[in-house]
């Protein structure tokens, strides 16, 4: 429409400019009339387009108005939500119940959020003065919004106009001493949100208001500076997903036909406890009553998502995040669907795919890591990914997954787009014309022929998730820039033969897990080349073998299997951030000290194998590798992992002391197979530190004390094998940040919290030594005194340690 109004315009002025230069009363008669009618014609293919613009601005009926009208008969698991929302807005047990609060609804589109503050307005909103309920959506038209609140509070808005500033004056006007409750549902701006905060005004009232949202950042904004809750709506449970999907299809899970079930069972998994998923297939099976047809959708949601119209608005509830993407987002997210369905994607795998796609740049005060982790915190925030919290991740998103329903709405526009090729179950067996990217997650004899027949000369990306004896040889893929082998379901590792790895002169990602190989001895071509990861255990290669770094001047990501060393030029890769499996006694003297020339080295992780004659306390390497985190602490090092293979020999007291005597920037410390005489001193430095591991002989009150005062700790777990006090005091007003606390002792010890003291804790864990003490101990009573303080505690646990046997928890 656009290109057609422009060419409107376009012709007529051509046409405009043509007229005859000829004198004579004649001749400007005539330009008059052909003027004239160029003129009409004009006019007439404009109201052809006002028409079709027309068409297009017609507003359509809310597609919401169901949830609004929704009998609350027929919805499953609303009880809780909306009570518990209730609470939050009416409870009287604060000091701030007369003032204006507000609760926030976030979560992923079609978790029924819209219904859920429905159902909170309908039962309380007769408590208030006045009452409204509106929806913004993406195109919020403000003056509309802001007259669609007065009328809530039953103003005549016929004669107002569409200025929103005074529209806020006299809305403003009309709320200053009523107590109100309004709802605005479905808020895409942090800005659409300030401008209708300006109309709200804290008048002592104990007004209400409810916002909801997909974006996490516009939830907490909505809450602040006003006292208000963020309430993260979750997935019905299995029980109420079942509840909800047969009550629509047969209204009792007990009439359901045996033939149904196991077909059920698949669509439910499917659903993830989304309620706009579950009702919407659901009226879509509904209309197809076979076995062999629900299979068939099952087998084909993706075609049906995009052309089925009893599932056109969970589509449209799908794509508004996807369209109110930038650019750089959407490719990321399409990026997605190379994994498989219901994968934990790990994120900085992820990130490092991302960076060497090329999805992603720097940006103005952010280096390239740190814009691809800003876009997988943004889909996170919009919504779009789902986290999973790990136990140790306290504090931090580790890993992620993608809803089914989402991932097929991925795949569906990667078709569109031909952004990736996936060979699964489902793939064509005449294959696909122009390959660019594959994700290989499924493979047969047949398949194998089609694959070795595709045209691998343009495929950029090549990630597999089974057995790769099929794919197309390594000099086909002549433009590959990612490589990923991740041998899956395999008792028996496979041969790789990577010798032909240095003709892939665009190759950026390179990643070979779960196979007997080793890399190349020389990497003379790949200077294209960000991450090598070949760090798992089966890729130990039968002997020592040297390799030749040096030439890899864009490598950033770097992790070896642990025969595999340094030759020489350690100091060359100057790009390196991450460095793995950094094994102390295969790499030589010369590699360790280069260690602390690399100022860019943001992690690092070292395993400490020393297995040369001689003492293991006072060799040269251990003096001079004391000496490189030591160098690296004053640059970038955020996160340094020291293991020591078990039955090895740590270094000694004075090494720990001086590896990090200015630990500025460390985040993340893990020391594992490692015992400290005592807790080192530049420990009270690391005020940026949020993950720590330590371990350490004697344990004193001091040391406590010590880790207590660490501002940004989130996630301990500490190991003391001697307690000489025997009794630890948690001060008030210490381990303000710490989550996860998990205490390993040699014999039991008391544990006092004070009032105040760690009042974000949220697990506890303590492991004892049971040839003490301590299991008699354990049994006469508690080893934590005050536990009544930990206000934030959800979990408590309290195991036995006995050599060579299993932990038996209490």
């Amino acid at each position: 429409m656009a290109y057609d109004i422009e060419d409107c315009i376009d012709v007529f002025m051509h046409n405009l400019v043509q007229g005859d230069d000829k004198d004579g009363l004649f001749h400007k008669i005539v330009g008059k009339v052909r003027e004239l009618r160029l003129h009409y014609q004009l006019a007439n293919m404009i109201q052809d387009i006002r028409v079709r613009v027309e068409e297009q601005m017609v507003v359509e009926v809310d597609p919401r108005l169901p949830a609004l009208f929704e009998d609350a008969k027929r919805l499953v698991g609303i009880d809780g939500p909306r009570d518990e929302i209730t609470k939050m807005l009416m409870g009287k047990d604060d000091h701030h119940s007369e003032q204006l609060k507000v609760v926030s609804i976030v979560g992923f589109g079609g978790l029924g959020k819209t219904t859920l503050a429905n159902q909170v307005y309908t039962k309380i909103k007769n408590g208030f003065e006045c009452a409204a309920f509106m929806s913004v959506s993406r195109t919020a038209h403000m003056p509309k919004i802001l007259k669609d609140i007065l009328l809530g509070v039953e103003f005549d808005v016929k004669e107002t106009d569409d200025d929103v500033q005074k529209l806020i004056k006299i809305l403003r006007a009309q709320l200053t001493n009523k107590r109100y409750f309004v709802i605005i549902d479905d808020f895409w701006s942090i800005k659409d949100w300030h401008t209708i905060e300006c109309a709200l005004v804290e008048n002592n009232n104990a007004s209400r208001v409810i916002t909801t949202t997909r974006i996490q950042d516009i939830g907490i904004a909505c809450c602040f500076p006003s006292q208000g809750y963020v309430y993260h709506m979750q997935p019905l449970n299995e029980l109420h997903s079942r509840r909800l999907f047969f009550k629509r299809l047969f209204d009792t899970e007990d009439r359901c036909p045996e033939q149904f079930r196991e077909i059920s069972n698949d669509m439910l998994r499917k659903c993830k406890g989304v309620p706009l998923a579950i009702t919407s297939i659901a009226s879509l099976l509904a209309n197809h009553m076979q076995v062999e047809t629900w299979e068939k959708i099952y087998c084909s949601l993706g075609s049906q998502l995009d052309s089925n119209p009893t599932l056109e608005w969970m589509r449209h509830v799908l794509s508004l995040c996807f369209n109110d993407l930038t650019l750089e987002l959407k490719t990321c997210l399409l990026y997605l669907g190379t994994y498989p369905e219901d994968y934990k994607i790990n994120k900085f795998d992820l990130v490092k795919k991302w960076m060497a796609e090329g999805l992603v740049r720097e940006k103005h005060g952010l280096d390239l890591e740190e814009a691809a982790e800003n876009c997988f915190n943004e889909l996170i925030n919009r919504s779009m990914i789902q986290p999973c919290f790990d136990e140790d991740g306290f504090g931090e998103v580790l890993t992620c997954q993608v809803h089914d329903l989402m991932l097929e709405l991925i795949i569906l526009k990667c078709k569109e787009e031909n952004f990736i090729t996936i060979i699964d179950r489902k793939f064509p067996m005449n294959g696909a014309s122009q390959v660019r990217r594959i994700s290989h997650q499924f493979h047969n004899r047949d398949m194998a022929l089609t694959v070795e027949s595709m045209s691998a000369s343009q495929v950029r990306s090549y990630i597999s998730f089974c057995v790769p004896d099929c794919m197309p040889p390594l000099s086909k893929l002549e433009l590959l820039r990612i490589l990923d082998m991740k041998h899956r379901f395999c008792v028996e590792p496979m041969c790789l033969d990577l010798s032909s790895i240095n003709h892939l002169f665009l190759l950026r990602y390179l990643r070979v897990w779960d196979f007997h190989a080793e890399p190349p001895k020389k990497f003379g071509k790949l200077k294209h080349l960000m991450t090598l990861d070949m760090s798992e255990p089966f890729l130990y290669g039968p002997r020592e073998q040297l390799s030749d770094f040096s030439s890899l001047s864009s490598i950033r990501h770097l992790s070896l299997p642990g025969r595999v060393a340094f030759k020489n030029g350690l100091s060359k890769l100057c790009n390196l951030r991450d460095l793995s499996c950094f094994h102390i006694g295969t790499n030589s003297i010369e590699c360790i000290k280069d260690l602390g020339e690399l100022t860019n080295l943001s992690n690092l992780q070292v395993i400490y194998d020393y297995s040369r004659p001689g003492d293991v306390q006072n060799n040269p390497e251990t003096t001079i590798l004391a000496a490189s985190p030591n160098k690296l602490g004053n640059n970038n090092l955020r996160h340094l992992i020291f293991e020591v293979p078990l039955g090895g020999k740590a270094p000694s007291a004075q090494f720990w002391s001086n590896c990090l005597a200015r630990p500025r920037h460390l985040q993340r410390l893990g020391l594992y197979g490692v015992t400290l005489p005592k807790l080192p001193n530049w420990i009270a430095h690391a005020d940026r530190l949020v993950h720590a591991v330590l371990g350490v002989q004697e344990l004193r009150s001091d040391d406590v004390q010590v880790l207590a005062q660490l501002p940004c700790l989130i996630y301990l777990r500490l190991k003391a094998e001697t307690i000489p006090e025997k009794n630890i005091i948690i001060h008030p007003s210490t381990f303000h940040s710490l989550k996860s606390f998990k205490f390993f002792c040699g014999e039991l010890p008391c544990l006092t919290c004070d009032p105040d003291a760690m009042p974000r804790l949220q697990r506890l864990e303590m492991e004892l030594d049971a040839r003490g003490q301590g299991a008699m101990q354990l049994q006469e009573g508690s080893p934590v005194g005050g536990i009544k303080h930990l206000a934030s505690l959800e979990e408590i646990s309290r195991c036995l340690y006995m050599p060579n046997a299993i932990k038996v928890p209490k």
